[in-house]
């Protein structure tokens, strides 16, 4: 097997993983929906958002 045919191999194989990975990323993203992230523009909407659900914080 020449070079160039083991590196056409190496570069198919790396774009599946890739490529697999990318696709599960996206779908366990759209499966698992969550709202877990707050997004905070200024520190006064800070102050108005309750973070956390609990009364300890």
């Amino acid at each position: 097997m020449s070079m160039a045919m083991m590196t056409l191999i190496l570069i198919a194989f790396l774009f599946a993983i890739f490529g697999f990975g990318m696709f599960m990323m996206f779908t366990i993203g759209k499966f698992f929906e969550t709202k877990e992230s707050v997004i905070i523009d200024t520190p006064d909407e800070a102050l108005e958002k309750k973070v956390f659900k609990d009364l300890v914080h």
